[in-house]
């Protein structure tokens, strides 16, 4: 049984300030390495639970930044990575092969007041929605998945995250590690604790798998992109889009792979992945 995980830098215990990959400093480089080891040994951390609780494959996704945050002499050498940049597709073998899904590392969405570094995708999004559905990056992943009938069961990271995918999926294991105070700030457990938390979490989180209904979205889906300032022209609107106003666009979209597509010109519409059991017997 394989579990997709997904990864992300904002969520993990111990992060509260944003990732600057242009500050060539000392101790901008040493916060950073710091960083690195913290997120895997939370994402070892969830491995080894997944492990516990049956799966016979996990496979990790680097997804913070440039897709390489992960410090893999750190990470359980049982895991499967996915990292680089240029990806054909945001999540590569996301798909009907998976039994469930989940994140580690997890921040909020996008304006949610007191969650520490809350964003959806960047820090210009003002509000992301999905057939008036609003969703940050977990609820996309999860739309994604259940595409495929995979059920999202796993989050963990800030506690505002986690309450937002409690609302989006009954069910769900949560495994909060820190609380948000503002927007670069929070309250944290020590990391030694904190992986303790996801472990736990993701070893629980295998038992539900079977009472987890896959999140879908109805088709076709309208998207509706709100940024921060303005940034669409009317009369040169992006390619597929809409512009309703200079923050404002709509994209509609056959599915949610259809709709990524669109949103991300640059992935490759109807690539697929070599099976990881034509190279490693998986």
């Amino acid at each position: 049984m394989r579990f997709y995980l997904m990864t992300d830098l904002e969520g993990v215990a111990g992060v509260y300030q944003w990732e600057d990959r242009d500050d060539t400093s000392c101790g901008n480089h040493e916060c950073r390495m710091r960083q690195r080891r913290w997120l895997a040994r939370e994402v070892g951390a969830a491995v080894d639970g997944f492990f516990a609780g049956g799966m016979t494959e996990v496979l990790v996704n680097d997804g913070h930044g440039a897709g390489y945050t992960i410090d893999l002499d750190e990470l359980d050498g049982r895991a499967l990575v996915i990292n680089g940049s240029d990806r054909p597709f945001w999540l590569p073998y996301l798909d009907e092969s998976c039994a469930a899904t989940g994140l580690v590392g997890a921040h909020a969405k996008a304006g949610t007041e007191g969650a520490c570094l809350y964003h959806t995708m960047s820090k210009g999004v003002r509000n992301w929605t999905f057939n008036g559905i609003s969703l940050g990056e977990a609820g996309v992943q999860a739309a994604i998945a259940g595409h495929y009938g995979v059920p999202f069961v796993f989050i963990a990271g800030d506690v505002y995250a986690c309450r937002e995918m409690e609302q989006l999926i009954p069910g769900i294991v949560t495994a909060p590690v820190k609380v948000g105070l503002s927007r670069t700030s929070a309250l944290h457990r020590t990391p030694a604790e904190a992986r303790q938390i996801v472990r736990e979490g993701a070893q629980r989180a295998t038992k539900v798998i079977r009472d987890i209904k896959p999140f879908k979205l109805a088709s076709p889906i309208l998207f509706r992109d709100e940024r921060v300032e303005p940034e669409f022209d009317e009369e040169k609107p992006p390619e597929h889009s809409r512009v309703l106003n200079a923050r404002t666009r709509e994209i509609e979209g056959q599915d949610i792979l259809d709709l990524m597509q669109k949103i991300y010109p640059s992935y490759r519409r109807g690539w697929k992945p070599l099976p990881t059991s034509a190279v490693w017997g998986k």
